[in-house]
């Protein structure tokens, strides 16, 4: 590639190449070809030679580097960067690469001055320096649980992409990051600083440098204790540049400033997050390991014992798999024909195990999981009741392999059960809502909770001088809940807690919507909304999934005459009979896919759209194996639609063994009849008109 001598000079003088390095320039180019070619060690070669005659030379030094990071030596680029840093303070490229060298040497909280060295110094002149640092901090920052931070860097190099392919790209993985429900969805959310603070300061933040921004908002919140704005800002950017634990504090003295008791709250709810996510005191999940000498004598022991119980494996055994899996349950097995199961009877599993055959490498081993302390210790001695052969792994020692770490504040939300195969999903289903709702409405409330100063919610309900601290506790509840995809009444627990109802908020413009955070977003009243705003509300709901949420906005969504009809129509019916579902309302779910059902009559696609409506309403009803309803449901399958696809009478066949339910084409006297039932049109296959299945839309998908 023949360079142009009117562009700057890649050295960094800030001059033209052609009053700078131009002497270099055809030994350079030589270098670019071999790199253009893709021989990088040809274009390694190549330098060395052209250093041995300008050894100082700023091009020359950075072209270097660059080759042996790309290469993966990263001492040597590290050498080469550092010389040239030191004589060149202002070399973008040589501060962005030892930026991210260091990042993977010592970690963000070391490298922090050298990054923000290199974001003020790039990010304008060199934008795409600035957004691949920033995506590797991003990706750093994830692995070290510090998500808002990750966010963040993931909206910073969003901004400077510099091509639309890497924005797309970029997009995408913000995209990924937002529906990911193991994330807390207030940490999958955008935060704004307030409009406190000089240009200076706003600058300083808007290019990435947040560590330098919170200590200039902390001045300036020293000077002028009474802003909360400033405190609040200082909290965001503390939270952004990774300081997690330093914001919680910051945010609380913002809580306790701020007149707005809503704002209070979300001030409060961000910062207990914060420390559930950075404190050491959860219930950890821990797995113990035993050598064995015979899987196969084990797996009959354990057979034979009645409180280890087995839990059906995959079908297929692949090599390195174990051979058994058993819970370990705390009472007897109730019988299929028993009375229904409640959570005083249905067995909780207080340990599982996992047996693992011999292999060449290793001998036949146990593996025991379970709550670390009493628990686990409980479940060894019960596994040594069943044979005395069992033997630490050797090395380990008495220690214990971390599996997970269950917030302690909500351990009683995580409980296992034990259900025996004919069990219907329905009734897990039930038992689950039980559980969920007891803990809520029962045992959260009586939970003594550190943000709390250690009393619980109930003790410090109707306390003026508490709400803030209790309201944000309640929507770490329901984030909590979020989290694992359960959906809480949130208004119900506030009043129970003797809280405030929220204030709404009134929004007037998109740029305003855009801005606005999650807990800002749960305080709009769809219904209020135009219809251009409200779009625009769904699809940044859409994005971060809140269920809640989402229900609510949905449900308006279709009621408009303008969203009532077409295609949006049935994908927002379909997204809202599944919302329903996660809330355990089968009754719900069933309406709406029945409005939906009611709603494609004349439509194009009416036979598919029919059929992935009664599809699901199947899925819905074989969970309860004894509802009224099935049998016809199913037989309506089998003659309206199984004649034209083949492939569902089998599907329905295999479901109705699967389940143990007497299909209606097996009754005496021959098939269903169909009469009365709507007659297909010409459609005869439920495809997309290119052979293609289509499949059902649900929030985030497109």
């Amino acid at each position: 590639m023949a360079l142009d001598f009117y562009d700057p000079c890649p050295c960094g003088s800030g001059r033209k190449l052609k009053f700078c390095c131009r002497d270099i320039v055809p030994d350079m180019e030589r270098v670019l070809k071999f790199q253009e070619n893709n021989q990088p060690r040809m274009a390694l070669n190549a330098v060395d030679e052209v250093a041995k005659k300008h050894p100082e030379n700023s091009w020359v030094r950075a072209t270097r580097g660059g080759l042996y990071f790309d290469q993966g030596n990263v001492e040597e680029a590290h050498r080469e960067f550092a010389a040239l840093v030191a004589v060149n303070p202002e070399h973008g490229f040589a501060l962005a690469l030892l930026a991210l060298i260091r990042l993977s040497e010592v970690g963000y909280g070391d490298a922090c001055e050298d990054i923000e060295r290199a974001f003020r110094k790039c990010v304008v002149t060199r934008p795409d320096l600035v957004c691949n640092l920033a995506l590797g901090i991003a990706a750093w920052m994830r692995l070290e649980g510090e998500l808002l931070a990750s966010r963040q860097h993931l909206v910073l190099a969003l901004q400077l992409a510099p091509t639309a392919e890497q924005q797309q790209q970029i997009f995408m993985r913000l995209v990924e990051f937002d529906g990911t429900h193991e994330i807390p969805c207030l940490f999958r959310s955008g935060y704004t600083l307030v409009e406190e603070g000089d240009e200076e300061v706003l600058a300083v933040a808007g290019c990435g440098c947040w560590s330098e921004a919170a200590r200039r908002y902390e001045a300036m919140a020293d000077e002028s204790p009474g802003s909360w704005g400033l405190r609040y800002n200082e909290g965001l950017c503390r939270a952004w540049s990774g300081q997690g634990l330093a914001a919680v504090e910051v945010l609380k003295r913002a809580a306790d400033l701020v007149e707005d008791t809503d704002a209070a709250q979300d001030c409060q709810a961000l910062a207990q997050l914060l420390e559930l996510g950075h404190r050491e005191d959860g219930i950890q999940l821990v797995s113990r390991r035993f050598g064995i000498e015979s899987a196969s004598k084990w797996l009959t022991d354990l057979d034979q014992h009645e409180r280890f119980v087995r839990v059906d494996g995959p079908d297929e055994q692949q090599e390195g798999e174990p051979v058994g899996l058993f819970h370990l349950v705390d009472r007897s097995i109730v019988a299929d024909s028993d009375d229904p199961l409640t959570l005083e009877t249905v067995p909780c599993v207080s340990g599982r195990l996992l047996v693992n055959a011999a292999l060449e490498e290793t001998g036949a081993s146990i593996q025991l999981v379970g709550r670390s302390g009493e628990e686990i210790a409980a479940a060894e001695a019960a596994l040594r009741e069943v044979g005395s052969d069992l033997v630490q792994s050797e090395g380990e020692g008495d220690a214990e392999e971390v599996v997970e770490l269950i917030p302690r504040d909500f351990q009683s939300l995580y409980v296992t059960w034990h259900f025996t195969p004919k069990t219907p999903v329905g009734v897990k289903r039930q038992l689950h809502r039980d559980h969920v709702e007891q803990f809520v409405t029962t045992t959260w409330p009586n939970t003594a909770l550190a943000a709390l100063g250690g009393r619980t919610p109930r003790e410090v309900a109707g306390d003026p001088e508490m709400i803030a601290a209790l309201g944000g506790a309640v929507r770490v509840l329901e984030t909590h809940c979020e989290q694992n995809q359960l959906s809480i009444d949130v208004a119900a627990v506030r009043q129970a807690l003797q809280l405030p109802e929220s204030a709404t908020i009134v929004v007037e413009s998109d740029d305003q919507l855009a801005t606005m955070s999650l807990l800002q977003l749960l305080r709009t009243v769809p219904a209020d909304l135009d219809d251009e705003l409200l779009a625009a509300l769904l699809n940044r709901v859409l994005l971060v999934r809140h269920s809640r949420l989402l229900f609510d906005v949905l449900h308006e969504f279709i009621g408009r005459d303008e969203f009532g009809q077409g295609e949006d129509f049935h994908r927002a019916v379909v997204a809202l009979a599944e919302l329903s579902q996660q809330r355990h309302d089968r009754e719900a779910a069933l309406e709406w896919l029945a409005r939906g059902r009611d709603a494609v009559a004349g439509l194009e696609n009416e036979f598919e759209r029919s059929l992935q409506y009664e599809m699901q309403e199947l899925m819905l009803r074989i969970e309860t194996p004894d509802d009224p309803k099935l049998r016809d449901l199913m037989g309506r399958l089998w003659n309206v639609y199984g004649n034209k696809i083949p492939q569902l009478r089998e599907q329905l066949q295999m479901m109705a063994e699967t389940y143990a339910i007497v299909p209606p084409w097996d009754d005496e006297g021959g098939n269903v009849s169909a009469s009365g039932l709507w007659t297909p049109g010409e459609t005869t296959t439920a495809t997309d008109g290119e052979g293609e299945e289509k499949k059902l839309w649900i929030p985030g998908q497109d």
